[in-house]
């Protein structure tokens, strides 16, 4: 019997994803210009994101999860550096903007450049 482990709760997303990127990043890439706002969605007790803030987060991590893959440090610096199939933009921008399936494309390509290097 395959199992499939559940999905994490938009709580530990938002904590995976800020030990990876840092609050003021992962606040960004949610749409939220407050820097303390992903601090507080880690705690029980606090806030939770929006449905649109929700979504961003979710599609982050799914992108950390892909890019994670690579080493941490490659996927931190992907998230944060200004990408040519992004417009010069950082995917944590676009992903702020809701340009999702352009980042889903810089990030393929980013994996199979990697890809590519790896082979002798």
């Amino acid at each position: 019997m395959n199992h499939v482990p559940a999905a994490p709760g938009i709580r530990e997303i938002v904590r995976l994803l800020t030990d990876a990127l840092g609050p003021t990043m992962v606040s960004a890439l949610a749409g939220d210009r407050v820097r303390l706002t992903a601090d507080d969605w880690v705690m029980e007790d606090g806030p939770e994101p929006d449905e649109k803030e929700a979504e961003r987060l979710r599609f982050a991590y799914d992108q950390w999860q892909l890019l994670a893959a690579q080493g941490a440090d490659r996927a931190r610096a992907w998230f944060i550096r200004d990408t040519p199939a992004l417009g010069d933009e950082s995917p944590v921008m676009a992903i702020h903007d809701g340009r999702f399936g352009d980042v889903s494309n810089a990030a393929s390509a980013f994996l199979e450049d990697g890809a590519q290097a790896d082979k002798p």
